[in-house]
């Protein structure tokens, strides 16, 4: 008799979200000493200040957070990517990314990832209000070139470069 209720992978998220680490974030960072592509142990710690540990394989979606201001995307996290303005993505073909950000001045933003002739591959829902923050999903594939928002193409650009999909580290970076 399991009588405890079912957790989808959303909920985990959205429960985590308070205090993401850069741990939390194996694989998107270049601190998980070069794995194979395998199993990965982290740490998360949770808005309970309590610390769980869980394995992360490549089939799980990785995590970056944005900030979504007219002047430019703001790396959140991984730890790579903090402070810096319209970071570069470095994402493993294959493997699936969850993008968030936050709308950070009430302007209305909303993100696309274009191959390098400019076409759509993936489009998040627009926001306009300050604080609001949005999660576009996707596996990242070898045509994906750059990422911008479409209501400030120049200001609010970042590359995007791929891996060879071979299962080695992938990074993210502000490089």
């Amino acid at each position: 008799m399991d009588s405890e209720p079912k957790v989808d992978r959303r909920t985990v998220l959205e429960m985590t979200s308070v205090a993401l680490p850069t741990a939390l974030l194996a694989g998107c960072t270049s601190d998980n000493g070069g794995g194979s592509g395998g199993e990965t142990t982290t740490t998360e710690s949770t808005a309970t200040e309590s610390t769980t540990t869980r394995s992360t394989t490549k089939s799980e979606s990785q995590t970056v957070r944005l900030g979504a201001k007219t002047g430019g995307w703001v790396g959140k996290a991984p730890k790579a990517i903090a402070g810096k303005q319209n970071p570069t993505l470095t994402l493993t073909p294959g493997q699936q990314y969850t993008v968030e950000w936050t709308n950070l001045d009430g302007k209305e933003h909303e993100l696309l990832v274009v191959d390098g002739s400019g076409k759509t591959l993936e489009k998040s829902d627009d926001a306009e209000e300050q604080g609001k923050t949005v999660s576009l999903t996707f596996t990242a594939s070898k045509e994906m070139n750059q990422y911008y928002c479409e209501y400030h193409p120049q200001a609010m650009r970042g590359d995007v470069e791929t891996g060879s999909g071979d299962g080695g580290t992938t990074t993210t970076t502000g490089e």
